[in-house]
Protein backbone atom coordinates (compact mmCIF):
# COMPACT_ATOMS: atom_id res chain seq x y z
CA UNK A 1 0.00 0.00 0.00
CA UNK A 2 1.35 3.43 -0.92
CA UNK A 3 2.28 5.82 1.86
CA UNK A 4 -0.43 8.34 0.92
CA UNK A 5 -3.10 5.65 0.88
CA UNK A 6 -2.10 4.41 4.33
CA UNK A 7 -2.26 7.95 5.72
CA UNK A 8 -5.70 8.55 4.20
CA UNK A 9 -6.96 5.20 5.49
CA UNK A 10 -5.89 6.00 9.06
CA UNK A 11 -7.29 9.53 8.83
CA UNK A 12 -10.61 8.24 7.47
CA UNK A 13 -10.90 5.67 10.26
CA UNK A 14 -10.17 8.26 12.94
CA UNK A 15 -12.63 10.72 11.39
CA UNK A 16 -15.53 8.25 11.42
CA UNK A 17 -14.58 7.05 14.90
CA UNK A 18 -14.85 10.65 16.11
CA UNK A 19 -18.16 11.59 14.49
CA UNK A 20 -19.77 8.34 15.68
CA UNK A 21 -18.56 8.64 19.26
CA UNK A 22 -21.02 9.71 21.96
CA UNK A 23 -18.68 12.25 23.52
CA UNK A 24 -18.25 14.04 20.17
CA UNK A 25 -21.99 14.07 19.46
CA UNK A 26 -22.79 15.29 22.98
CA UNK A 27 -20.28 18.15 23.01
CA UNK A 28 -21.07 19.07 19.40
CA UNK A 29 -24.77 19.21 20.29
CA UNK A 30 -24.03 21.54 23.21
CA UNK A 31 -21.84 23.69 20.95
CA UNK A 32 -24.62 23.90 18.38
CA UNK A 33 -27.24 24.88 20.97
CA UNK A 34 -25.17 27.60 22.64
CA UNK A 35 -24.09 28.96 19.24
CA UNK A 36 -27.70 29.27 18.05
CA UNK A 37 -28.80 30.81 21.36
CA UNK A 38 -25.88 33.25 21.22
CA UNK A 39 -26.70 34.16 17.62
CA UNK A 40 -30.36 34.80 18.34
CA UNK A 41 -29.42 36.99 21.29
CA UNK A 42 -26.83 38.80 19.18
CA UNK A 43 -29.29 39.40 16.33
CA UNK A 44 -31.91 40.74 18.77
CA UNK A 45 -29.38 43.15 20.28
CA UNK A 46 -28.16 44.16 16.80
CA UNK A 47 -31.71 45.00 15.68
CA UNK A 48 -32.18 47.15 18.80
CA UNK A 49 -28.93 49.01 18.12
CA UNK A 50 -29.87 49.54 14.46
CA UNK A 51 -33.25 50.91 15.49
CA UNK A 52 -31.63 53.26 17.99
CA UNK A 53 -29.04 54.35 15.39
CA UNK A 54 -31.74 55.09 12.80
CA UNK A 55 -33.77 57.07 15.33
CA UNK A 56 -30.73 59.18 16.18
CA UNK A 57 -29.97 59.81 12.51
CA UNK A 58 -33.47 61.21 12.07
CA UNK A 59 -32.98 63.71 14.94
CA UNK A 60 -31.35 66.35 12.78
CA UNK A 61 -32.61 69.28 14.75
CA UNK A 62 -31.86 67.76 18.13
CA UNK A 63 -29.28 69.47 20.41
CA UNK A 64 -27.51 66.11 20.43
CA UNK A 65 -27.24 65.95 16.64
CA UNK A 66 -23.52 66.83 16.84
CA UNK A 67 -22.96 63.50 18.55
CA UNK A 68 -22.44 60.80 15.91
CA UNK A 69 -22.90 57.27 17.28
CA UNK A 70 -21.15 54.34 15.67
CA UNK A 71 -23.25 52.34 13.23
CA UNK A 72 -23.68 48.78 14.56
CA UNK A 73 -21.88 46.08 12.61
CA UNK A 74 -23.39 42.76 11.57
CA UNK A 75 -20.25 41.12 12.96
CA UNK A 76 -21.32 42.12 16.47
CA UNK A 77 -23.82 39.23 16.52
CA UNK A 78 -20.88 36.84 16.65
CA UNK A 79 -19.39 38.30 19.83
CA UNK A 80 -21.49 36.11 22.15
CA UNK A 81 -20.77 33.07 19.95
CA UNK A 82 -17.04 33.71 20.43
CA UNK A 83 -17.52 33.71 24.21
CA UNK A 84 -19.17 30.29 24.10
CA UNK A 85 -16.60 28.88 21.68
CA UNK A 86 -13.74 29.65 24.06
CA UNK A 87 -15.03 27.10 26.56
CA UNK A 88 -17.25 24.66 24.65
CA UNK A 89 -14.91 24.63 21.65
CA UNK A 90 -11.91 24.11 23.90
CA UNK A 91 -13.64 21.19 25.64
CA UNK A 92 -14.50 19.69 22.24
CA UNK A 93 -10.86 19.84 21.15
CA UNK A 94 -9.67 18.31 24.43
CA UNK A 95 -12.28 15.53 24.31
CA UNK A 96 -11.18 14.52 20.82
CA UNK A 97 -7.46 14.48 21.49
CA UNK A 98 -6.76 13.34 25.05
CA UNK A 99 -7.01 9.58 24.34
CA UNK A 100 -5.94 9.33 20.71
CA UNK A 101 -2.64 7.63 21.61
CA UNK A 102 -3.05 6.77 25.28
CA UNK A 103 -6.03 4.49 24.67
CA UNK A 104 -3.92 2.57 22.14
CA UNK A 105 -1.24 2.19 24.81
CA UNK A 106 -3.73 0.98 27.41
CA UNK A 107 -5.30 -1.60 25.10
CA UNK A 108 -1.87 -2.66 23.77
CA UNK A 109 -3.23 -2.15 20.24
CA UNK A 110 -0.52 0.40 19.41
CA UNK A 111 2.12 -2.31 19.39
CA UNK A 112 -0.02 -4.44 17.09
CA UNK A 113 -0.68 -1.46 14.80
CA UNK A 114 3.00 -0.60 14.48
CA UNK A 115 3.84 -4.24 13.74
CA UNK A 116 2.02 -3.81 10.42
CA UNK A 117 3.76 -2.25 7.38
CA UNK A 118 2.95 1.28 8.44
CA UNK A 119 5.26 4.10 9.43
CA UNK A 120 4.95 5.92 12.73
CA UNK A 121 4.57 9.31 11.09
CA UNK A 122 1.62 7.95 9.11
CA UNK A 123 -0.06 6.89 12.35
CA UNK A 124 0.35 10.19 14.20
CA UNK A 125 -0.38 12.30 11.12
CA UNK A 126 -3.43 10.17 10.26
CA UNK A 127 -4.80 10.48 13.79
CA UNK A 128 -4.26 14.25 13.72
CA UNK A 129 -5.82 14.66 10.28
CA UNK A 130 -8.86 12.62 11.26
CA UNK A 131 -9.37 14.78 14.35
CA UNK A 132 -8.80 18.01 12.40
CA UNK A 133 -11.35 16.97 9.77
CA UNK A 134 -13.95 16.22 12.45
CA UNK A 135 -13.31 19.56 14.17
CA UNK A 136 -13.49 21.45 10.87
CA UNK A 137 -16.72 19.66 9.95
CA UNK A 138 -18.34 20.49 13.29
CA UNK A 139 -17.35 24.15 13.04
CA UNK A 140 -18.49 24.34 9.41
CA UNK A 141 -21.96 23.15 10.46
CA UNK A 142 -22.08 25.84 13.16
CA UNK A 143 -21.09 28.58 10.67
CA UNK A 144 -23.62 27.42 8.07
CA UNK A 145 -26.38 27.51 10.69
CA UNK A 146 -25.13 30.94 11.83
CA UNK A 147 -25.31 32.27 8.28
CA UNK A 148 -28.77 30.77 7.81
CA UNK A 149 -29.89 32.44 11.05
CA UNK A 150 -28.77 35.83 9.73
CA UNK A 151 -30.71 35.31 6.50
CA UNK A 152 -33.83 34.22 8.41
CA UNK A 153 -33.73 37.53 10.29
CA UNK A 154 -33.29 39.41 7.02
CA UNK A 155 -29.65 40.32 7.64
CA UNK A 156 -27.50 40.01 4.50
CA UNK A 157 -23.72 40.55 4.99
CA UNK A 158 -21.80 42.39 2.28
CA UNK A 159 -18.56 41.11 0.73
CA UNK A 160 -16.23 42.59 3.38
CA UNK A 161 -18.41 41.20 6.18
CA UNK A 162 -18.40 37.77 4.54
CA UNK A 163 -14.59 37.89 4.53
CA UNK A 164 -14.55 38.73 8.23
CA UNK A 165 -17.09 35.98 9.00
CA UNK A 166 -14.79 33.52 7.20
CA UNK A 167 -11.84 34.82 9.25
CA UNK A 168 -13.94 34.39 12.40
CA UNK A 169 -14.53 30.76 11.44
CA UNK A 170 -10.84 30.24 10.71
CA UNK A 171 -9.59 31.63 14.01
CA UNK A 172 -12.30 29.70 15.88
CA UNK A 173 -10.94 26.54 14.29
CA UNK A 174 -7.39 27.50 15.29
CA UNK A 175 -8.52 27.97 18.89
CA UNK A 176 -10.15 24.52 19.02
CA UNK A 177 -7.19 22.98 17.21
CA UNK A 178 -4.83 24.53 19.78
CA UNK A 179 -6.44 22.61 22.63
CA UNK A 180 -6.73 19.51 20.45
CA UNK A 181 -2.96 19.70 19.83
CA UNK A 182 -2.27 20.09 23.56
CA UNK A 183 -4.49 17.10 24.33
CA UNK A 184 -2.78 15.05 21.61
CA UNK A 185 0.62 15.90 23.05
CA UNK A 186 -0.43 14.89 26.55
CA UNK A 187 -1.89 11.68 25.10
CA UNK A 188 1.54 10.77 23.71
CA UNK A 189 3.29 11.68 26.98
CA UNK A 190 0.96 9.88 29.42
CA UNK A 191 0.40 6.14 29.55
CA UNK A 192 -3.18 6.49 30.79
CA UNK A 193 -6.03 8.47 29.25
CA UNK A 194 -7.22 9.67 32.66
CA UNK A 195 -3.88 11.28 33.43
CA UNK A 196 -3.73 12.83 29.96
CA UNK A 197 -7.20 14.34 30.45
CA UNK A 198 -6.40 15.76 33.89
CA UNK A 199 -3.16 17.42 32.81
CA UNK A 200 -4.78 18.78 29.64
CA UNK A 201 -7.61 20.33 31.65
CA UNK A 202 -5.06 21.89 34.01
CA UNK A 203 -3.24 23.42 31.04
CA UNK A 204 -6.58 24.59 29.61
CA UNK A 205 -7.47 26.36 32.88
CA UNK A 206 -4.03 27.98 33.11
CA UNK A 207 -4.12 29.24 29.50
CA UNK A 208 -7.77 30.30 29.38
CA UNK A 209 -8.24 31.63 32.93
CA UNK A 210 -4.97 32.22 34.79
CA UNK A 211 -2.90 33.89 32.05
CA UNK A 212 -5.75 36.26 30.99
CA UNK A 213 -6.18 37.16 34.67
CA UNK A 214 -2.57 38.37 34.71
CA UNK A 215 -3.50 40.83 31.94
CA UNK A 216 -6.56 42.33 33.64
CA UNK A 217 -6.81 46.01 34.60
CA UNK A 218 -5.78 45.54 38.23
CA UNK A 219 -2.62 43.60 37.44
CA UNK A 220 -1.72 45.87 34.53
CA UNK A 221 -2.03 48.98 36.67
CA UNK A 222 0.08 47.33 39.37
CA UNK A 223 2.83 46.56 36.84
CA UNK A 224 2.91 49.73 34.73
CA UNK A 225 0.84 52.16 36.80
CA UNK A 226 -2.38 54.02 36.13
CA UNK A 227 -3.20 56.13 33.10
CA UNK A 228 -1.69 59.64 33.36
CA UNK A 229 -4.04 62.01 35.19
CA UNK A 230 -5.32 65.15 33.56
CA UNK A 231 -3.08 68.05 34.69
CA UNK A 232 -4.71 70.67 36.91
CA UNK A 233 -3.93 73.33 34.32
CA UNK A 234 -6.10 71.57 31.75
CA UNK A 235 -8.86 70.89 34.29
CA UNK A 236 -8.94 74.63 35.07
CA UNK A 237 -9.18 75.43 31.36
CA UNK A 238 -12.13 73.06 30.99
CA UNK A 239 -13.91 74.57 34.00
CA UNK A 240 -13.41 78.14 32.77
CA UNK A 241 -14.68 77.18 29.34
CA UNK A 242 -17.71 75.38 30.78
CA UNK A 243 -18.63 78.43 32.85
CA UNK A 244 -18.31 80.84 29.94
CA UNK A 245 -20.30 78.93 27.32
CA UNK A 246 -23.99 78.49 26.76
CA UNK A 247 -25.96 75.64 28.32
CA UNK A 248 -25.49 72.16 26.70
CA UNK A 249 -22.41 73.42 24.84
CA UNK A 250 -18.85 72.25 25.48
CA UNK A 251 -16.19 74.31 23.66
CA UNK A 252 -12.94 76.04 24.39
CA UNK A 253 -11.89 79.61 23.85
CA UNK A 254 -9.26 80.45 21.29
CA UNK A 255 -6.74 80.97 24.12
CA UNK A 256 -6.66 77.28 25.03
CA UNK A 257 -3.17 75.88 25.58
CA UNK A 258 -3.08 73.33 22.74
CA UNK A 259 0.56 72.51 23.51
CA UNK A 260 -0.38 71.23 26.97
CA UNK A 261 -3.18 69.15 25.50
CA UNK A 262 -0.86 67.68 22.85
CA UNK A 263 1.68 66.74 25.51
CA UNK A 264 -1.02 65.08 27.63
CA UNK A 265 -2.37 63.18 24.62
CA UNK A 266 1.12 61.90 23.84
CA UNK A 267 1.55 60.64 27.41
CA UNK A 268 -1.83 58.87 27.31
CA UNK A 269 -1.05 57.29 23.95
CA UNK A 270 2.38 56.14 25.14
CA UNK A 271 0.75 54.62 28.23
CA UNK A 272 -1.77 52.60 26.23
CA UNK A 273 0.87 51.48 23.74
CA UNK A 274 3.00 50.21 26.62
CA UNK A 275 -0.02 48.49 28.13
CA UNK A 276 -0.92 46.92 24.77
CA UNK A 277 2.64 45.63 24.38
CA UNK A 278 2.44 44.05 27.84
CA UNK A 279 -0.90 42.43 26.96
CA UNK A 280 0.54 41.12 23.67
CA UNK A 281 3.38 39.51 25.64
CA UNK A 282 0.92 37.67 27.88
CA UNK A 283 -1.13 36.69 24.82
CA UNK A 284 1.83 34.82 23.34
CA UNK A 285 1.25 32.17 26.03
CA UNK A 286 -2.53 31.98 25.69
CA UNK A 287 -4.49 30.99 22.57
CA UNK A 288 -7.60 32.22 24.40
CA UNK A 289 -6.22 35.76 24.70
CA UNK A 290 -5.19 35.81 21.04
CA UNK A 291 -8.62 34.56 20.06
CA UNK A 292 -10.36 37.21 22.16
CA UNK A 293 -8.18 39.96 20.66
CA UNK A 294 -8.90 38.80 17.11
CA UNK A 295 -12.64 38.37 17.59
CA UNK A 296 -12.85 41.76 19.32
CA UNK A 297 -11.20 43.40 16.31
CA UNK A 298 -13.52 41.52 13.94
CA UNK A 299 -16.81 41.99 15.78
CA UNK A 300 -16.33 45.54 17.03
CA UNK A 301 -13.49 46.97 14.98
CA UNK A 302 -11.40 47.53 18.12
CA UNK A 303 -7.93 46.24 18.81
CA UNK A 304 -7.37 48.13 22.06
CA UNK A 305 -9.53 50.10 24.51
CA UNK A 306 -7.90 53.46 23.89
CA UNK A 307 -9.60 56.79 24.47
CA UNK A 308 -7.82 60.10 24.05
CA UNK A 309 -9.03 63.66 24.58
CA UNK A 310 -8.13 65.81 21.61
CA UNK A 311 -8.28 69.51 20.86
CA UNK A 312 -9.22 70.63 17.40
CA UNK A 313 -10.76 73.87 16.06
CA UNK A 314 -11.15 75.06 19.63
CA UNK A 315 -13.41 72.15 20.57
CA UNK A 316 -12.65 69.37 23.02
CA UNK A 317 -13.70 65.92 21.86
CA UNK A 318 -13.23 62.44 23.22
CA UNK A 319 -12.81 59.84 20.52
CA UNK A 320 -12.68 56.06 20.63
CA UNK A 321 -11.61 53.60 17.99
CA UNK A 322 -13.78 53.29 14.91
CA UNK A 323 -16.42 50.72 14.12
CA UNK A 324 -16.03 47.94 11.57
CA UNK A 325 -17.90 50.09 9.05
CA UNK A 326 -15.25 52.82 9.38
CA UNK A 327 -12.23 50.53 9.33
CA UNK A 328 -11.03 48.84 6.16
CA UNK A 329 -10.73 45.08 6.21
CA UNK A 330 -7.03 45.45 5.48
CA UNK A 331 -6.59 47.62 8.57
CA UNK A 332 -8.31 44.99 10.71
CA UNK A 333 -5.97 42.33 9.33
CA UNK A 334 -3.04 44.58 10.15
CA UNK A 335 -4.24 44.93 13.75
CA UNK A 336 -4.76 41.19 14.29
CA UNK A 337 -1.66 39.95 12.43
CA UNK A 338 0.51 39.37 15.56
CA UNK A 339 -2.32 37.57 17.36
CA UNK A 340 -3.10 35.52 14.26
CA UNK A 341 0.54 34.44 13.89
CA UNK A 342 0.67 33.47 17.58
CA UNK A 343 -2.59 31.51 17.24
CA UNK A 344 -1.14 29.59 14.28
CA UNK A 345 2.19 28.89 15.96
CA UNK A 346 0.67 27.62 19.21
CA UNK A 347 -0.98 24.43 17.86
CA UNK A 348 1.92 23.95 15.43
CA UNK A 349 4.38 23.84 18.35
CA UNK A 350 2.32 21.36 20.37
CA UNK A 351 1.63 19.15 17.37
CA UNK A 352 5.36 19.19 16.62
CA UNK A 353 6.07 18.11 20.20
CA UNK A 354 3.45 15.34 19.92
CA UNK A 355 5.00 14.20 16.64
CA UNK A 356 8.53 14.05 18.08
CA UNK A 357 7.32 12.27 21.22
CA UNK A 358 5.37 9.67 19.23
CA UNK A 359 8.30 8.99 16.88
CA UNK A 360 10.48 8.21 19.93
CA UNK A 361 7.82 6.28 21.81
CA UNK A 362 8.82 2.93 23.30
CA UNK A 363 5.96 0.52 22.62
CA UNK A 364 7.53 -2.66 24.00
Amino acid sequence: MMTGNRLITIARKEFFDHIRSRKFLLIFGILLIVAVVGLIGGVTEYNKEIKSYNEHQSMVNSPLSSYMPEKPSILSVFSSVATYLIFVGGILGIAMGFDLVSKEKESKSLKILLSHPVYRDEVINGKALGGIAALAGALAVVLVIAFATLLIYGIVPDSSELILIAVFGGVSFLLIFSYFAIALFMSTVMDESGSALIYTIIIFIVLSVLVPTLANDTVMEYIIGSQPELPQELIDQMQRSANSTEENTFSFSSKVNTGAWDAYNERVQAYWEKRQAMGDTFALFSPTMNYEAITMAITSGRSRPMQVISIGNGVATSFAVASVDDVAVGDIFGNIAPNLIALILFPAVFFGLAYVRFMRLDVR
